[in-house]
């Protein structure tokens, strides 16, 4: 949890009432409602301090006052939570082919939503668009803009999250595009940009999954194969923003293409575009329409034996990466997300069953695997997640 009672409350007064009101704000998300007594006993703050910070926040609209609580040797105390609907924030998927924008409140609730075709990703063009319908969508939802937090985008590719650069994306041909800066020179909010599997693991620590879990891995499944990893409580990025590239670990040395300019890569075996592929390769039928992922599974559900056989060899080469993360990571939870999850047992059934006969004796025993249902806004909620983590319930730097 960030900003635990363990903390050395050192530094300015300005510092310690930012550290403080991480922590308050960390256990009402985590734990609450809780009254006032029940927050000084779990932070380690006197009761003065409690006290001044909660009617801050209460005063700046992060915290409520609800029900009374059951009695503690005195009179019922009176309950504390987030003001999740009293603030929003906006989440951007930005993909190929098309902007997915989600409005939520603090709890990453969808509001509103937009699904916007492009027909360009040249940086300058897309920013334009982009902003244009973050407003749009605004002013049609008729919340106030001031009540924004921020604006969070999701970006598949290696991102500096620190000065919001996309550094490379393969998927957009984009190299070292100043993406925060464009966007904050047209729209006066906040705005955090990081890998969109980072900004899922975001999400799924702050209301997911992953709430209570110290180290766990976001794993997506689609159009790509990657890893949003959390360490110690914190998303872990690497030295160059690059850490979590699973579909790039190498499945099979000198094998198949991968559109990295490599071979072998795992995310040419196992992601949709490759498994589509593999198909019309090896059976005739496939090669003669227009080809999608949701064919591949109505084929096995119908009973296709080399579909279902072609699924199952991908699940297991995702199982054993998946192993191999395990023994470098040792995580308590492994939540499986993306696009891919709809190719059902046939390919998931494997793919665990790789990861437990492959991980190291031990380290897969108390491993939690969990596949999240997919949604068509669920890339943009991460991004969103990830725009309130940082601006709500980020612990202050000292």
């Amino acid at each position: 949890m960030p900003g635990g009672p363990d903390l050395i409350l050192k530094g300015d007064q300005s510092t310690v009432r930012s550290i403080n009101r991480a922590l308050v704000l960390n256990l009402l998300r985590q734990h609450g409602p809780l009254g006032r007594n029940e927050l000084a006993e779990r932070t380690r703050l006197s009761s003065a301090a409690v006290t001044g910070v909660v009617a801050e926040l209460i005063e700046q609209g992060w915290v409520i006052e609800g029900r009374s609580g059951p009695p503690r040797g005195g009179r019922p105390p009176v309950l504390l939570e987030l003001a999740y609907d009293a603030w929003h924030a906006v989440g951007v998927k930005v993909m190929e082919g098309a902007l997915e924008i989600v409005l939520t409140n603090l709890r990453t609730d969808v509001l509103a939503r937009r699904h916007v075709a492009l027909g360009s990703t040249e940086p300058e063009a897309l920013i334009e668009r982009l902003v244009a319908e973050v407003n749009g969508l605004l002013e049609a939802s008729g919340r106030s803009p001031e009540r924004l937090v921020g604006l969070g985008v999701g970006i598949a590719g290696v991102i500096d999250p620190e000065e919001g650069v996309c550094v490379y994306s393969p998927f957009l041909h984009w190299q070292q595009v100043p993406v925060r800066r464009l966007i904050e020179a047209r729209l006066a909010r906040p705005v955090h940009v990081d890998n969109d599997v980072n900004a899922l693991a975001a999400a799924e620590m702050l209301f997911g999954r992953g709430k209570g879990a110290r180290n766990f891995a976001v794993v997506t499944v689609g159009r790509g194969i990657g890893a949003g990893l959390v360490l110690g409580g914190e998303i872990y990025r690497g030295a160059d923003g690059g850490a979590g590239e699973l579909g790039h670990t190498v499945s099979e040395p000198g094998g198949r293409a991968c559109e990295c300019g490599k071979r072998g890569c795992l995310e040419a075996y196992a992601a949709e575009p490759a498994l589509l592929e593999q198909a019309r390769e090896r059976y005739a039928e496939f090669r003669r329409r227009a080809l999608g992922a949701e064919d591949l599974v109505r084929a096995a559900r119908e009973g296709h034996e080399g579909v279902r056989a072609l699924l199952g060899e991908a699940g297991e080469r995702l199982g054993v990466a998946l192993a191999n993360l395990v023994n470098l990571f040792n995580p308590e939870l492994i939540v499986i997300a993306g696009e891919g999850v709809r190719l059902g047992g046939n390919f998931l059934g494997p793919m665990e069953g790789a990861l437990r006969s492959n991980a190291f004796n031990g380290l897969a025993e108390r491993l939690q695997v969990h596949v999240n249902p997919w949604g068509d806004d669920t890339w943009a909620r991460g991004a969103a997640g990830l725009t309130v983590q940082r601006e709500v319930f980020a612990r202050p730097r000292v």
